[in-house]
C-alpha cells in the first residue's frame, strides 16, 4: 500500500511509518469496527503513559484516505473514539453498554461526594441513571485491589449510585453481561431522586492537582 509523504518520519537515519500511519495499518487489519476502536483508543489514550499519537492526528490520516480495505471500519472507530480510556477492556465494555442502548457515557470520569472529596475515578459513568460501569482486569482479582474495589462500590453505593462490574469473560460471552447492564440501568433510574449527594463536577482543588495532570479536566468524553 502506498505511503504519502507525510506518514513517512525520518528515526535514526532509517525511514518508518509514523506512528498515526501505524495506528491506522492497525485499524484497517482489524475484523470489526470493535476491535478498529480497541486498536485505537489504545494509543490515543491520555490517562495512560503509553500514549504518543493525538486521536486528531489518525483522524485527519484517515478521512485523507479514500478505497482501502478496512476503510469503512476505520471511519466508523474515529467517530466514536475517546482519549480517555485507560484499557482495551474499558473500550469493549463501553461498546456492550452502547449495544443495549445505554449512553451517553462518561470515559474515566471523577465522582465527588458533596463535601468536595473524591470517591473515585469511575470506568464508566451514565449520569442520567446514576450507572456505574467497572471493567475489572486481572490485576483486580488480587486480594489488596479486590478489598479496595468492595470498599468503593459501597462508598459510591452510599451516594445513590448503581454498580455493575464486569471481567474479560462477561464481556467475551455478551449476552449475560448485556441483560446486567440492561437491569443496572433501570435499578439506577428508579432510585435516582432529584438531587442524588454526587457530582462529575470538580471542586476548586481538583484544578492543577496531580490527579488532574492524570485525569484531565471536563468533559470527561
Amino acid at each position: 500500500m502506498r505511503l504519502r509523504s507525510d506518514e513517512i518520519e525520518v528515526v535514526n537515519q532509517l525511514k518508518v511509518t509514523s506512528l498515526a500511519r501505524a495506528v491506522y495499518d492497525e485499524m484497517l487489519r482489524a475484523g470489526s469496527v470493535r476491535e478498529a476502536l480497541v486498536a485505537l483508543e489504545a494509543a490515543v489514550s491520555t490517562v495512560t503513559s503509553d500514549a504518543r499519537v493525538g486521536l486528531g492526528s489518525v483522524r485527519r490520516l484517515v478521512e485523507a484516505h479514500k478505497k482501502t480495505r478496512g476503510i469503512v471500519r476505520a471511519r466508523e472507530a474515529v467517530q466514536i473514539a475517546s482519549e480517555r480510556v485507560a484499557s482495551p477492556g474499558e473500550t469493549r465494555l463501553r461498546l456492550a453498554a452502547y449495544d443495549t442502548g445505554t449512553g451517553p457515557l462518561l470515559v474515566n470520569a471523577p465522582v465527588f461526594a458533596p463535601d468536595g472529596r473524591l470517591v473515585g475515578i469511575v470506568d464508566l459513568l451514565d449520569e442520567e441513571a446514576g450507572l456505574v460501569l467497572e471493567y475489572d482486569g486481572a490485576g483486580h482479582r488480587q486480594a489488596d485491589r479486590h478489598s479496595a474495589d468492595n470498599v468503593r462500590e459501597e462508598a459510591l453505593e452510599d451516594l445513590n449510585l448503581t454498580v455493575v462490574r464486569a471481567t474479560a469473560s462477561d464481556v467475551a460471552e455478551g449476552v449475560e453481561l448485556d441483560g446486567r447492564i440492561v437491569r443496572g440501568r433501570r435499578r439506577g433510574l428508579a432510585r435516582r431522586v432529584a438531587c442524588d449527594p454526587w457530582t462529575t463536577e470538580p471542586p476548586a482543588w481538583w484544578y492543577g492537582s496531580r490527579l488532574s495532570r492524570r485525569w484531565g479536566n471536563p468533559p470527561w468524553r
